[in-house]
């Protein structure tokens, strides 16, 4: 028998998916640790990250409620996920290029964000992203390192977080995110095959390991009109409001 060994929380993703496209009812805890054969403490963590996410709302006595419009949110502001799997997941092919690769070193302002002395050497990669053929996104990834040059045989073109790691920093645990909007200059125009000074949108990133590291920053431009991003904010419950007879049948006994 083969053992699936996708992570939890990814695995009680897609039965949550599964209930939104087939319309059934969440299964109860007892029902998905048999399922996913998992123990029960360890579903209702998962659970309660679900919750957090705005995909169930929890309420005892009761059966769970699924959000099933939180699938017209596909890129979320409020979650991290790679640029190629958030084309795909909108159903378009995506394809990945590097523009441009250099050791650079720090400015003073780059310096005083990362917390490292003025002059420090960095990698910054230039990426841009394609989705059926037509560019969508560029990224400028700037990641310090410790040496003049690179260690040998590193991919520059993979995943953010996964070269972090490579080049000798902490893995990010936490990433930092600051949306705006800009209007194109000459090279970020030419990259995304964009009129200059066209309004785009730009998320400005910082990676941060456990340790408090600041492992990356990257600069993001998005083409507004291929991604349309959201985020699940949870109402608060209203407090329970004492009942109108309270205080006159206590007051009557004064």
């Amino acid at each position: 028998m083969k053992v699936d060994r996708t992570p939890l929380d990814a695995r009680l993703r897609r039965i949550w998916r599964l209930t939104v496209d087939n319309g059934e009812p969440f299964p109860g805890e007892p029902a998905l640790a048999l399922r996913l054969g998992a123990s029960r403490p360890a579903v209702r963590e998962a659970l309660i990250r679900l919750e957090h996410e705005g995909l169930i709302g929890k309420r005892k006595g009761s059966e769970t409620a699924v959000n099933r419009a939180a699938l017209e949110i596909p890129a979320r502001f409020d979650q991290q996920i790679e640029k190629a799997q958030l084309i795909e997941a909108m159903g378009r092919k995506a394809t990945l290029e590097v523009l441009e690769s250099s050791v650079v070193r720090l400015n003073k302002e780059e310096s005083a964000a990362f917390e490292l002395p003025t002059g420090s050497s960095a990698l910054r990669v230039s990426k841009r992203w394609r989705a059926d053929g037509y560019p969508v996104m560029v990224a400028i990834d700037t990641v310090p390192i410790m040496t003049a040059k690179l260690p040998p045989n590193v991919d520059i073109g993979q995943s953010l977080f996964e070269l972090v790691p490579k080049l000798g920093l902490d893995r990010p645990a936490w990433e930092l995110a600051w949306p705006s909007a800009t209007n194109l200059d000459a090279t970020v125009a030419r990259w995304l095959e964009r009129p200059k000074g066209e309004a785009v949108l730009t998320m400005e990133l910082t990676g941060v390991s456990r340790l408090g590291m600041r492992v990356y920053r990257a600069f993001e431009y998005h083409y507004p009109a291929a991604f349309r991003y959201g985020l699940i904010r949870l109402v608060p419950r209203p407090a329970k409001l004492p009942r109108a007879g309270a205080n006159r049948t206590k007051n009557s006994h004064r």
